[in-house]
């Protein structure tokens, strides 16, 4: 019914982790196990967002797959749990230059986001992105 990380202090005062399983959701901790010194509940942690448990007919022991963990003979699908991976992301400021038209008064604005540029000119939609503002900042010019 539930998995515990169980810690304790060996008879030599070296610390010891062990998996415990209880047939209740409480743990009761018996003689002959040292100086108590800690316990929490315990998950399996799957590195896929599939997982199974799978008991091997070659050796009657109990995994986890995807992953080939181990695992204590009692433990259930509710005693794994996977936690996705947060992926992090560089914040890139967008840069921005602006530029006055040769032929009017307007203004069009050239921006870098870190991974592609970008105008508002008419200019750079008839380029496929390659416009004269952009050139010039791509090649160094400003």
């Amino acid at each position: 019914m539930a998995l515990w990380k169980f810690k304790n202090l060996n008879k030599y005062g070296h610390m010891r982790t062990r998996i415990v399983y209880t047939p209740t959701s409480q743990l009761t901790i018996g003689q002959g196990f040292g100086p108590f010194v800690g316990a929490s509940r315990f998950h399996y942690e799957s590195r896929s967002p599939y997982f199974g448990i799978l008991t091997s007919p070659l050796d009657g022991k109990k995994y986890l797959t995807p992953d080939w963990i181990e695992v204590l003979p009692e433990t259930t699908i509710d005693d794994v749990v996977y936690n996705k991976p947060e992926v992090k992301q560089a914040e890139v400021e967008p840069t921005s230059w602006e530029f006055k038209s040769d032929s009017s008064d307007a203004t069009y604005k050239v921006r870098y986001n870190g991974v592609k540029y970008t105008c508002n000119c008419p200019g750079f939609w008839r380029s496929r992105g390659n416009c004269k503002h952009v050139k010039e900042i791509r090649d160094g010019k400003r």
